[in-house]
């Protein structure tokens, strides 16, 4: 087992540039037709939006992905990323297998924001400020930002919910699946791209955040967007202090707990010796000071 369980994309993964001794180079990509796309495990509203009449959808597949798009050359850079992603975030999960496999995820891509809305609108449950999302093994991508930076991450991030949703046996508590998401989000493109960044640098003092018992106990959204805001900075900044601040055998012992179907808050409490919230709290205000 290697010694990091999780997260070594942050660290030490993702070369774009070369190859490190025995990786493989990013599968190939070739273009379908619509009658040879694979719909298995595709939900009945997945199906629907594949064959709407408002989208004339071009075919991207490659090894894990089938993207439906309109520009292929943003698409055939989120199928690139997006395998890279894969294999460094399932690389760290060694005891798991892919549950999906051999099926492969879907990735709808959306440039134009009025067919965003249209989706946004169509989903029932969808919160309004949804910049894109994933349901089961599918992703709705937004291409959101003028920079590669900014896209690139908007898809690690919701390529860490993908990965999870194939490998993990169980889904993590709200908090952590967004912190973790977050922490890909803020590292993994600039890893991928050689971009030199101190992870402890990148935290910053934080001059507010929600307080650690209504973040761990949440199981649902806030309901305003700058609380929504503020509940993914904190996940990060948790998920951030848990990393790098904390040793990581004790990440590996939480991470393997939680698992095997263990509930999260007493674990987190007990694997770090914490005796009560109260107690994580006064150690998380002393990281984000």
């Amino acid at each position: 087992m290697r010694k990091c369980f999780l997260l070594l994309l942050a660290f030490h993964a993702l070369n774009a540039a070369a190859l490190p001794p025995g990786a493989r180079p990013p599968p190939e990509t070739q273009d379908i037709e619509a009658e040879a796309v694979e719909q298995t495990g595709l939900l009945a509203e997945d199906i629907a939006w594949l064959h709407h009449p408002d989208y004339r959808w071009k075919h991207l597949q490659s090894e894990h992905f089938i993207l439906h798009h309109d520009q292929k050359m943003f698409a055939a850079k989120v199928a690139r990323m997006g395998e890279q992603f894969y294999d460094a975030i399932s690389a760290d999960l060694p005891r798991l297998q892919d549950r999906v496999s051999p099926a492969r995820s879907h990735l709808f891509i959306f440039r134009d924001p009025r067919d965003w809305k249209q989706i946004v609108d169509g989903t029932p449950g969808l919160d309004q400020w949804t910049a894109s999302f994933v349901r089961g093994n599918t992703m709705y991508l937004q291409e959101l930002g003028t920079g590669n930076s900014q896209k690139m991450e908007t898809l690690a991030h919701e390529m860490t919910h993908l990965v999870f949703n194939r490998f993990l046996p169980v889904r993590l508590p709200l908090w952590l699946n967004e912190g973790l998401a977050e922490y890909y989000g803020e590292f993994a493109y600039k890893d991928a791209r050689g971009i030199g960044q101190s992870k402890k640098a990148a935290f910053r003092p934080l001059r507010k955040w929600v307080p650690m018992e209504e973040l761990l106990n949440a199981t649902a959204y806030p309901v305003d967007p700058l609380e929504v805001e503020r509940f993914y900075t904190t996940g990060k900044y948790l998920t951030g202090f848990l990393l790098l601040r904390q040793p990581r055998e004790k990440w590996d012992a939480f991470f393997a707990r939680l698992l095997a179907g263990d509930p999260a808050l007493p674990v987190l409490l007990e694997t770090y010796g914490w005796n009560d919230i109260g107690a994580l709290e006064k150690a998380f205000t002393q990281f984000v000071r």
